[in-house]
Protein backbone atom coordinates (compact mmCIF):
# COMPACT_ATOMS: atom_id res chain seq x y z
CA UNK A 1 0.00 0.00 0.00
CA UNK A 2 1.30 3.59 -0.98
CA UNK A 3 0.33 6.62 0.65
CA UNK A 4 0.97 10.25 -0.27
CA UNK A 5 -0.99 13.48 0.61
CA UNK A 6 -1.72 16.86 -1.64
CA UNK A 7 -2.78 20.07 -0.60
CA UNK A 8 -4.01 23.25 -2.31
CA UNK A 9 -3.90 26.98 -1.32
CA UNK A 10 -5.83 29.61 -2.68
CA UNK A 11 -3.60 31.64 -4.50
CA UNK A 12 -0.60 29.22 -3.77
CA UNK A 13 -2.11 25.98 -5.71
CA UNK A 14 -0.69 22.26 -5.10
CA UNK A 15 2.11 22.10 -3.00
CA UNK A 16 3.38 19.36 -4.67
CA UNK A 17 1.95 18.06 -7.83
CA UNK A 18 0.08 14.44 -8.01
CA UNK A 19 2.19 11.05 -8.18
CA UNK A 20 1.15 9.66 -11.41
CA UNK A 21 3.08 6.48 -11.04
CA UNK A 22 -0.13 6.11 -8.07
CA UNK A 23 -2.49 5.96 -10.48
CA UNK A 24 -4.77 2.16 -10.81
CA UNK A 25 -8.27 1.04 -10.71
CA UNK A 26 -7.04 0.21 -6.57
CA UNK A 27 -5.74 4.11 -5.94
CA UNK A 28 -8.49 5.82 -3.69
CA UNK A 29 -8.20 9.40 -4.24
CA UNK A 30 -10.56 11.41 -1.21
CA UNK A 31 -10.79 15.30 -1.72
CA UNK A 32 -11.78 17.07 0.82
CA UNK A 33 -11.96 21.02 0.63
CA UNK A 34 -13.76 24.20 -0.32
CA UNK A 35 -17.08 24.16 -1.79
CA UNK A 36 -16.10 26.51 -4.89
CA UNK A 37 -12.64 24.15 -5.91
CA UNK A 38 -15.03 21.03 -6.08
CA UNK A 39 -17.47 22.21 -8.32
CA UNK A 40 -15.77 22.08 -11.36
CA UNK A 41 -13.49 20.19 -13.35
CA UNK A 42 -12.93 22.56 -16.00
CA UNK A 43 -9.18 23.06 -17.58
CA UNK A 44 -6.99 24.86 -15.25
CA UNK A 45 -9.13 23.90 -11.55
CA UNK A 46 -8.21 22.40 -9.00
CA UNK A 47 -9.44 18.82 -9.58
CA UNK A 48 -8.56 19.02 -13.22
CA UNK A 49 -5.05 18.57 -11.92
CA UNK A 50 -6.05 15.85 -10.29
CA UNK A 51 -8.33 14.12 -12.77
CA UNK A 52 -5.56 14.44 -15.66
CA UNK A 53 -2.75 12.58 -13.40
CA UNK A 54 -5.15 10.03 -11.94
CA UNK A 55 -7.26 8.74 -14.68
CA UNK A 56 -8.01 5.63 -13.78
CA UNK A 57 -8.00 6.33 -9.83
CA UNK A 58 -11.96 6.09 -8.03
CA UNK A 59 -12.43 9.21 -6.40
CA UNK A 60 -15.29 10.25 -4.05
CA UNK A 61 -14.97 13.79 -2.45
CA UNK A 62 -16.87 16.23 0.55
CA UNK A 63 -16.71 19.77 0.95
CA UNK A 64 -16.20 21.57 3.85
CA UNK A 65 -14.58 24.87 4.86
CA UNK A 66 -12.38 23.98 6.92
CA UNK A 67 -9.75 20.89 6.33
CA UNK A 68 -7.40 18.81 8.28
CA UNK A 69 -3.94 17.68 7.47
CA UNK A 70 -1.56 16.09 9.72
CA UNK A 71 -1.19 18.41 13.17
CA UNK A 72 -2.39 21.34 11.06
CA UNK A 73 -6.12 22.57 9.79
CA UNK A 74 -6.75 25.38 7.02
CA UNK A 75 -9.64 27.32 5.54
CA UNK A 76 -10.93 26.96 2.07
CA UNK A 77 -8.12 24.96 1.34
CA UNK A 78 -8.18 21.60 -0.48
CA UNK A 79 -6.51 18.26 1.21
CA UNK A 80 -6.13 14.62 -1.31
CA UNK A 81 -5.59 11.44 0.09
CA UNK A 82 -3.86 9.28 -2.66
CA UNK A 83 -3.65 5.67 -1.27
CA UNK A 84 -2.67 2.84 -4.08
CA UNK A 85 -3.96 -0.17 -2.69
CA UNK A 86 -1.95 -3.52 -3.24
CA UNK A 87 -4.78 -6.42 -2.76
CA UNK A 88 -7.87 -4.17 -2.63
CA UNK A 89 -10.28 -3.69 -4.96
CA UNK A 90 -12.46 -0.65 -5.26
CA UNK A 91 -16.27 -0.03 -6.08
CA UNK A 92 -17.81 3.29 -6.02
CA UNK A 93 -21.69 4.14 -6.13
CA UNK A 94 -23.60 7.16 -5.52
CA UNK A 95 -27.41 8.28 -5.89
CA UNK A 96 -29.05 11.57 -5.85
CA UNK A 97 -31.52 12.10 -3.72
CA UNK A 98 -35.11 13.45 -5.04
CA UNK A 99 -39.13 12.90 -4.43
CA UNK A 100 -38.61 9.33 -5.06
CA UNK A 101 -35.85 8.40 -3.23
CA UNK A 102 -35.29 9.40 0.36
CA UNK A 103 -32.23 8.82 2.49
CA UNK A 104 -32.98 5.38 4.00
CA UNK A 105 -33.99 4.29 0.61
CA UNK A 106 -30.86 5.53 -0.77
CA UNK A 107 -28.80 3.76 2.30
CA UNK A 108 -30.55 0.04 1.37
CA UNK A 109 -30.07 1.13 -2.07
CA UNK A 110 -26.23 1.59 -1.79
CA UNK A 111 -25.89 -1.38 0.83
CA UNK A 112 -27.47 -3.53 -1.77
CA UNK A 113 -24.93 -2.32 -4.56
CA UNK A 114 -22.26 -2.48 -2.03
CA UNK A 115 -22.88 -6.21 -1.59
CA UNK A 116 -23.10 -7.63 -5.18
CA UNK A 117 -19.74 -8.49 -5.32
CA UNK A 118 -18.37 -10.54 -2.84
CA UNK A 119 -15.55 -10.01 -0.02
CA UNK A 120 -16.52 -6.68 1.37
CA UNK A 121 -14.38 -5.67 4.50
CA UNK A 122 -14.95 -1.82 4.72
CA UNK A 123 -16.88 1.21 3.46
CA UNK A 124 -16.55 4.93 3.50
CA UNK A 125 -19.13 7.00 3.28
CA UNK A 126 -19.77 10.33 2.25
CA UNK A 127 -22.93 12.62 1.75
CA UNK A 128 -24.52 15.95 1.39
CA UNK A 129 -24.90 17.23 4.94
CA UNK A 130 -27.83 19.69 3.86
CA UNK A 131 -30.46 17.85 1.41
CA UNK A 132 -29.69 14.28 2.85
CA UNK A 133 -30.81 13.14 5.90
CA UNK A 134 -28.00 11.28 7.48
CA UNK A 135 -29.65 9.38 10.33
CA UNK A 136 -31.87 8.04 7.76
CA UNK A 137 -29.05 7.17 5.12
CA UNK A 138 -27.22 5.64 7.83
CA UNK A 139 -30.54 3.48 8.85
CA UNK A 140 -30.73 2.41 5.64
CA UNK A 141 -27.26 1.06 5.51
CA UNK A 142 -27.18 -0.55 8.74
CA UNK A 143 -30.69 -2.68 7.35
CA UNK A 144 -28.47 -4.61 4.94
CA UNK A 145 -24.84 -4.55 5.35
CA UNK A 146 -23.17 -6.93 8.37
CA UNK A 147 -23.06 -5.35 11.84
CA UNK A 148 -19.57 -6.87 12.31
CA UNK A 149 -18.63 -4.51 8.61
CA UNK A 150 -17.08 -1.40 9.85
CA UNK A 151 -18.31 1.70 8.13
CA UNK A 152 -16.91 5.35 8.66
CA UNK A 153 -17.21 8.97 6.86
CA UNK A 154 -19.13 11.97 6.84
CA UNK A 155 -21.62 14.89 5.56
CA UNK A 156 -20.19 17.33 3.64
CA UNK A 157 -20.49 20.90 5.07
CA UNK A 158 -18.89 23.97 4.32
CA UNK A 159 -19.76 26.79 6.82
CA UNK A 160 -22.33 25.70 9.94
CA UNK A 161 -24.91 26.18 6.91
CA UNK A 162 -24.13 24.88 3.85
CA UNK A 163 -22.82 21.57 2.69
CA UNK A 164 -22.31 19.79 -0.43
CA UNK A 165 -20.69 16.34 -1.39
CA UNK A 166 -19.64 15.43 -4.87
CA UNK A 167 -18.86 12.05 -6.32
CA UNK A 168 -16.55 12.97 -9.32
CA UNK A 169 -17.93 13.17 -12.87
CA UNK A 170 -16.83 14.90 -15.64
CA UNK A 171 -20.55 16.07 -16.11
CA UNK A 172 -20.20 17.70 -13.11
CA UNK A 173 -20.64 16.88 -9.34
CA UNK A 174 -24.36 16.40 -8.10
CA UNK A 175 -26.18 17.92 -5.69
CA UNK A 176 -28.21 16.16 -3.00
CA UNK A 177 -26.07 12.91 -3.33
CA UNK A 178 -24.89 9.96 -1.33
CA UNK A 179 -21.52 8.06 -1.77
CA UNK A 180 -20.42 5.26 -0.60
CA UNK A 181 -17.19 3.19 -1.44
CA UNK A 182 -16.38 -0.38 -1.29
CA UNK A 183 -13.32 -1.79 -0.08
CA UNK A 184 -12.76 -5.38 -0.81
CA UNK A 185 -10.27 -8.31 -0.23
CA UNK A 186 -9.10 -10.24 2.62
CA UNK A 187 -6.48 -8.44 3.74
CA UNK A 188 -7.93 -5.08 4.12
CA UNK A 189 -7.79 -3.69 7.62
CA UNK A 190 -10.27 -0.80 8.79
CA UNK A 191 -10.30 0.50 12.30
CA UNK A 192 -12.58 2.87 14.27
CA UNK A 193 -13.03 5.36 17.13
CA UNK A 194 -15.62 7.69 18.36
CA UNK A 195 -15.31 10.19 20.89
CA UNK A 196 -17.11 13.49 21.67
CA UNK A 197 -15.93 14.62 25.16
CA UNK A 198 -19.74 15.97 25.57
CA UNK A 199 -20.96 15.58 29.89
CA UNK A 200 -24.57 15.27 29.87
CA UNK A 201 -25.99 16.75 33.19
CA UNK A 202 -29.77 17.06 34.50
CA UNK A 203 -32.21 14.10 34.05
CA UNK A 204 -33.40 12.93 31.17
CA UNK A 205 -36.69 13.75 29.40
CA UNK A 206 -39.01 12.85 27.03
CA UNK A 207 -39.47 14.51 23.24
CA UNK A 208 -43.23 14.64 23.06
CA UNK A 209 -43.33 16.42 19.62
CA UNK A 210 -40.62 17.03 16.66
CA UNK A 211 -40.55 16.90 13.01
CA UNK A 212 -37.06 15.86 10.93
CA UNK A 213 -34.79 18.00 13.10
CA UNK A 214 -37.01 20.42 14.43
CA UNK A 215 -37.69 19.78 18.56
CA UNK A 216 -41.55 21.06 19.33
CA UNK A 217 -41.83 19.80 22.75
CA UNK A 218 -40.28 18.11 25.72
CA UNK A 219 -42.38 16.71 28.57
CA UNK A 220 -45.12 18.28 26.86
CA UNK A 221 -43.44 22.05 27.40
CA UNK A 222 -42.45 23.98 24.58
CA UNK A 223 -38.98 22.56 23.49
CA UNK A 224 -36.91 25.90 23.86
CA UNK A 225 -38.40 27.13 27.08
CA UNK A 226 -37.07 23.67 28.50
CA UNK A 227 -34.12 24.19 26.69
CA UNK A 228 -34.17 27.90 28.56
CA UNK A 229 -34.42 26.80 32.00
CA UNK A 230 -31.78 24.03 31.40
CA UNK A 231 -29.39 26.36 30.51
CA UNK A 232 -29.93 28.91 33.58
CA UNK A 233 -27.94 32.09 33.60
CA UNK A 234 -26.29 30.73 30.05
CA UNK A 235 -29.49 31.46 28.12
CA UNK A 236 -29.00 35.12 27.85
CA UNK A 237 -26.09 34.04 25.68
CA UNK A 238 -28.68 32.06 23.34
CA UNK A 239 -28.33 31.79 20.17
CA UNK A 240 -24.54 31.63 20.33
CA UNK A 241 -24.00 29.71 23.22
CA UNK A 242 -26.01 26.83 21.93
CA UNK A 243 -22.98 25.37 20.46
CA UNK A 244 -21.64 24.65 23.92
CA UNK A 245 -24.70 22.98 25.17
CA UNK A 246 -25.78 20.40 22.58
CA UNK A 247 -28.35 17.52 23.34
CA UNK A 248 -27.96 14.01 23.74
CA UNK A 249 -30.46 11.95 22.30
CA UNK A 250 -31.51 8.04 23.86
CA UNK A 251 -33.86 6.44 21.50
CA UNK A 252 -34.87 4.00 23.96
CA UNK A 253 -35.10 4.10 27.40
CA UNK A 254 -32.84 1.55 28.07
CA UNK A 255 -29.74 3.17 26.10
CA UNK A 256 -26.42 3.33 27.85
CA UNK A 257 -25.07 5.88 25.41
CA UNK A 258 -26.53 8.59 23.56
CA UNK A 259 -25.95 10.16 20.34
CA UNK A 260 -24.71 14.05 20.60
CA UNK A 261 -27.12 16.43 18.45
CA UNK A 262 -25.54 20.27 17.85
CA UNK A 263 -28.33 22.59 18.11
CA UNK A 264 -28.08 24.32 14.95
CA UNK A 265 -30.63 27.37 15.94
CA UNK A 266 -33.56 28.27 17.78
CA UNK A 267 -37.05 29.73 16.93
CA UNK A 268 -38.44 32.13 19.61
CA UNK A 269 -41.78 32.39 17.97
CA UNK A 270 -42.25 28.98 17.67
CA UNK A 271 -40.09 28.28 20.67
CA UNK A 272 -38.57 25.42 19.14
CA UNK A 273 -34.90 23.97 18.65
CA UNK A 274 -33.45 22.86 15.42
CA UNK A 275 -30.67 20.30 15.80
CA UNK A 276 -27.98 18.58 13.17
CA UNK A 277 -29.95 15.30 12.75
CA UNK A 278 -33.05 13.96 14.25
CA UNK A 279 -34.25 14.36 17.96
CA UNK A 280 -37.16 11.72 16.90
CA UNK A 281 -41.10 12.51 19.21
CA UNK A 282 -40.55 9.06 21.25
CA UNK A 283 -36.72 9.19 22.29
CA UNK A 284 -34.91 10.84 25.74
CA UNK A 285 -33.54 13.68 25.55
CA UNK A 286 -30.70 15.43 28.00
CA UNK A 287 -28.82 18.46 28.42
CA UNK A 288 -25.04 18.01 28.03
CA UNK A 289 -21.99 20.44 28.11
CA UNK A 290 -19.24 20.79 25.33
CA UNK A 291 -16.12 22.98 26.85
CA UNK A 292 -13.27 23.19 25.32
CA UNK A 293 -11.22 20.94 27.68
CA UNK A 294 -14.28 18.40 27.19
CA UNK A 295 -13.71 18.04 24.13
CA UNK A 296 -9.91 17.91 23.83
CA UNK A 297 -10.28 15.44 26.64
CA UNK A 298 -12.70 13.55 24.11
CA UNK A 299 -10.04 13.68 20.91
CA UNK A 300 -7.62 12.05 23.45
CA UNK A 301 -9.91 9.36 23.88
CA UNK A 302 -10.67 8.75 20.01
CA UNK A 303 -6.98 8.51 19.53
CA UNK A 304 -6.20 6.16 22.52
CA UNK A 305 -9.01 3.55 20.97
CA UNK A 306 -7.77 3.92 17.87
CA UNK A 307 -4.07 3.11 18.50
CA UNK A 308 -5.16 -0.16 20.41
CA UNK A 309 -6.09 -1.52 17.12
CA UNK A 310 -3.60 -0.78 14.61
CA UNK A 311 -1.05 -2.79 13.17
CA UNK A 312 2.43 -3.03 15.23
CA UNK A 313 4.25 -1.64 12.65
CA UNK A 314 3.51 -0.48 8.83
CA UNK A 315 1.57 2.76 7.43
CA UNK A 316 -2.03 3.63 7.69
CA UNK A 317 -4.28 6.36 5.95
CA UNK A 318 -5.60 8.08 9.76
CA UNK A 319 -9.11 9.68 8.59
CA UNK A 320 -10.31 12.37 10.48
CA UNK A 321 -13.69 13.34 10.42
CA UNK A 322 -14.93 16.12 13.05
CA UNK A 323 -17.46 18.42 13.62
CA UNK A 324 -18.42 22.23 12.57
CA UNK A 325 -19.56 22.64 16.06
CA UNK A 326 -16.35 21.55 17.54
CA UNK A 327 -14.52 23.82 15.26
CA UNK A 328 -16.50 26.76 16.65
CA UNK A 329 -16.27 25.64 20.29
CA UNK A 330 -12.32 24.88 20.28
CA UNK A 331 -11.48 28.02 17.89
CA UNK A 332 -7.73 28.59 18.24
CA UNK A 333 -7.08 25.40 19.95
CA UNK A 334 -9.10 23.22 17.01
CA UNK A 335 -5.48 21.95 15.98
CA UNK A 336 -4.72 20.67 19.69
CA UNK A 337 -7.15 17.57 18.89
CA UNK A 338 -5.56 16.51 15.97
CA UNK A 339 -2.27 16.38 18.27
CA UNK A 340 -2.79 13.13 19.81
CA UNK A 341 -3.94 11.08 16.58
CA UNK A 342 -0.52 12.27 14.82
CA UNK A 343 1.39 11.07 17.54
CA UNK A 344 0.47 7.93 17.85
CA UNK A 345 0.40 7.10 13.97
CA UNK A 346 3.71 5.25 12.53
CA UNK A 347 6.14 6.75 10.30
CA UNK A 348 5.00 6.57 6.81
CA UNK A 349 1.63 7.06 7.91
CA UNK A 350 -0.36 9.52 6.83
CA UNK A 351 -3.64 11.73 8.62
CA UNK A 352 -6.08 13.72 6.97
CA UNK A 353 -9.71 14.86 6.55
CA UNK A 354 -12.81 17.08 7.37
CA UNK A 355 -14.84 18.85 9.56
CA UNK A 356 -18.29 17.74 8.81
CA UNK A 357 -22.21 18.16 8.93
CA UNK A 358 -22.25 15.01 10.66
CA UNK A 359 -19.78 12.24 11.49
CA UNK A 360 -20.69 8.41 10.46
CA UNK A 361 -19.29 6.03 12.76
CA UNK A 362 -19.88 4.07 15.97
CA UNK A 363 -18.46 4.01 19.43
CA UNK A 364 -18.23 1.22 22.31
CA UNK A 365 -20.89 -1.54 22.22
CA UNK A 366 -22.81 0.61 19.17
CA UNK A 367 -23.96 -0.07 15.35
CA UNK A 368 -22.87 2.99 12.97
CA UNK A 369 -24.81 5.96 13.89
CA UNK A 370 -24.65 9.72 12.56
CA UNK A 371 -23.09 11.54 15.14
CA UNK A 372 -22.39 15.28 15.68
CA UNK A 373 -19.66 16.90 17.88
CA UNK A 374 -17.70 14.16 17.90
CA UNK A 375 -14.13 13.40 16.83
CA UNK A 376 -14.30 10.24 14.81
CA UNK A 377 -11.71 8.52 13.52
CA UNK A 378 -10.68 5.51 10.79
CA UNK A 379 -8.02 3.86 10.03
CA UNK A 380 -7.11 1.77 6.89
CA UNK A 381 -4.31 -0.54 6.47
CA UNK A 382 -3.23 -3.66 4.57
CA UNK A 383 -1.96 -6.84 6.59
CA UNK A 384 1.18 -8.88 4.58
CA UNK A 385 0.38 -11.81 2.18
CA UNK A 386 0.87 -14.77 3.67
CA UNK A 387 3.69 -16.75 2.16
Amino acid sequence: MELATLVYLPGSGWATPPDTRLDSPNTLVLVFGAADSLATLAEGSPLSTLARALPRSVFASAATHTIAHARQTADEALVVCIVRFDHTALRRFHVELGPVMTAESAGRQLAQALLDTPGLSGVLVLADGIEVNGPDLVRGLNAVLPDSLPIAGGMGAAGTRQARTWSMRHDGPPQGSACVIGLYGAQLRMARSCHGGSIGFGQRRLVTRAQGNTVEEIDGYPALQLYRQYLGRYASGLPEAASHFPLTVFRQATDLQGVIRYVLGIDTDRQTIDVAGDIPAGSLVQLSRAGRSELLEGAFHAARDLADALPVDGPVLALAVSCVGRRHVLGEQTEDELEPVATLLRPGSALAGFYSFGEISAGAGQRCDMHNMTLTLAALWEEPQEP
